[in-house]
C-alpha cells in the first residue's frame, strides 16, 4: 500500500489551490483513501508521480474531483446556496424587474445534463409564485458537449439526480415516467434555450443578470480561469451577480472587479 505523508497531502492541496480548487476541509485520511484509490486505479505507486499527472491532465483532476463528491451533479446541489440565491438575489432582482418591466436573463455556463439550468428555471417559477407576480425569464443554458446539451434537452432523469429536489416540488415540477426515471414538465423547459458555447474561444452572452459558473473553472488552468472571469464580467449587468461552486475559488487578481456577496456560498456581485 502507498504510504502519503502529511507533507504528500500538503502537496496535493497547493497542487489544487494553484489551480483555485479549495480541498482543505477535507480530512487527511478520507483524502489518504481516494488518493490511493486513483493510484491504484492507474498502476501508480509513486505520489511524485501522481502529482506530476494531476498538474497536466484535466481528466485525472475531475476524476479525483468525483472520487471526493466535488464533481458530482444533481437538482438543486448544496441546498443552502439555492436558498440563499432565492432570498437574497432572486427576490430582490424580480421585484426590480417587475418594476423596470425588463426581462431577467441569467446564464448557466457549462451546464453539462441540465440539472442547473433546470434547477434555476424551478427556482424562478417558485419566486414568482411566493412574489404574486410573473417576469419573464429567460436561462441560457451554453456547454461544448453536444451529445450533453442533447441529453439537457430531452429532460429526463432518474431518481440519484433528483435527491435534492423536495417532494412538493418534485410532485409541481416533473413527470413520473416509471422505471425510476422523472421528466420535467414544459412549462420548466420552455424557460430554458440550450446552446453549444466554448467559455474560452467564444464571446459571452451580453446583458446577463446573473451567471451561474460552478465546478467549471475545475476544468481550467488559472491564466484560462481568469479570462473566463474578464468575459463573464463584461457579460454582466450592474449589479450582476457570479456565482461558483463550493469548491471553488476568485482568484484575487479579479478582487476589484467581483465583490464578495457570501464568501461562504461563493456568491459575488459585480464590482
Amino acid at each position: 500500500m502507498v504510504e502519503l505523508s502529511t507533507i504528500d497531502l500538503l502537496l496535493l492541496r497547493r497542487t489544487f489551490k494553484s489551480m483555485n480548487i479549495d480541498i482543505s476541509s477535507y480530512k487527511d485520511d478520507f483524502l489518504r483513501r481516494r488518493i490511493r484509490a486513483r493510484m491504484l486505479k492507474l498502476k501508480i505507486n509513486s505520489i511524485d508521480e501522481y502529482l506530476r499527472i494531476l498538474r497536466r491532465n484535466a481528466e485525472e483532476r475531475l476524476k479525483l474531483l468525483d472520487a471526493l463528491a466535488i464533481n458530482v451533479s444533481s437538482f438543486f446541489r448544496d441546498p443552502p446556496v439555492w436558498n440563499f440565491i432565492k432570498h437574497n438575489i432572486f427576490l430582490p432582482l424580480f421585484r426590480r424587474a417587475q418594476y423596470s418591466r425588463k426581462r431577467v436573463r441569467i446564464w448557466s455556463a457549462g451546464c453539462a445534463h441540465g440539472q442547473e439550468p433546470y434547477t434555476i428555471a424551478i427556482l424562478s417559477l417558485e419566486t414568482m409564485k411566493l412574489l404574486g407576480f410573473k417576469v419573464p425569464v429567460i436561462i441560457y443554458a451554453t456547454d461544448i458537449d453536444e451529445d450533453a446539451l442533447d441529453s439537457a434537452r430531452r429532460g429526463i432523469y432518474t431518481v440519484r439526480d433528483i435527491k435534492n429536489v423536495p417532494p412538493a416540488v418534485l410532485d409541481k415540477y416533473f413527470v413520473s415516467l416509471g422505471n425510476g426515471y422523472y421528466g420535467l414538465k414544459s412549462h420548466v423547459k420552455n424557460l430554458v434555450r440550450f446552446k453549444k458555447h466554448d467559455l474560452i474561444k467564444d464571446n459571452p452572452f451580453l446583458f446577463i443578470d446573473i451567471i451561474f459558473c460552478r465546478n467549471v473553472l475545475i476544468y481550467f488552468q488559472k491564466d484560462a480561469q481568469i479570462n473566463i472571469l474578464q468575459k463573464f464580467y463584461k457579460s454582466l449587468t450592474s449589479p450582476g451577480y457570479l456565482v461558483l461552486g463550493m469548491s471553488e475559488s476568485l482568484p484575487r487578481s479579479l478582487n476589484n472587479i467581483f465583490k464578495p456577496l457570501s464568501p461562504k456560498y461563493r456568491v459575488y456581485v459585480k464590482g
